[in-house]
């Protein structure tokens, strides 16, 4: 088999028997939050959003028009907002000539694990109406030793860590390019 690896649409050198590239996002533990005024990273704190020397008070501040009388210019709190992709720890991708597979692997929390999606071709002479077709292998609820636990959205969206209250209807985030 042969494998070409590419980063932002330019190939890279490999010595195309590569079987898994990954990717890691925030492998340094950095903070999940930045300040849309300053653009400081920013730290929940018991009195506000802090900089990495404690700083509470925003240099880049701006009073809202119709604020009433409070923090003038440059006097006033951080302006938390999270940071793209700031969740995900790494993405990687696996292939396995032997297994006639290719998974795709999403860490979120724990950097020790991974959620994993794979594609594995059934063996054509395995018994069954399988044989020879293609399976997708997907995290589910209750699913043993999970990543992360999830809670079923609806067919085929889970929400990642946590419980589905009623009202809930989870929807993606957009970019604003």
């Amino acid at each position: 088999m042969f494998a070409a690896l590419y980063a932002d649409g330019r190939l890279l050198d490999s010595d195309g028997e590569t079987e898994s590239v990954t990717v890691e996002l925030n492998s340094d533990g950095d903070t999940a939050w930045r300040c849309r005024a300053c653009g400081e990273d920013v730290t929940e704190t018991a009195e506000g959003y802090a900089t990495e020397t404690d700083e509470l008070v925003c240099w880049a501040y701006e009073p809202p028009a119709d604020a009433l009388p409070g923090p003038d210019f440059g006097d006033g709190p951080h302006d938390p907002e999270r940071i793209p992709l700031s969740w995900c720890n790494a993405a990687g991708i696996s292939v396995d000539p032997c297994a006639d597979s290719v998974t795709v692997s999403l860490s979120v929390g724990d950097p020790r694990g991974a959620f994993t999606f794979t594609l594995s071709r059934i063996a054509d002479d395995a018994p069954g109406d399988l044989a020879g077709r293609i399976v997708l292998h997907v995290p589910y609820p209750g699913e043993p030793l999970p990543h992360m636990p999830l809670a079923a959205v609806r067919p085929g969206t889970y929400l990642v860590g946590g419980q589905i209250g009623a009202q809930s209807r989870p929807t993606a985030a957009r970019c604003a390019a």
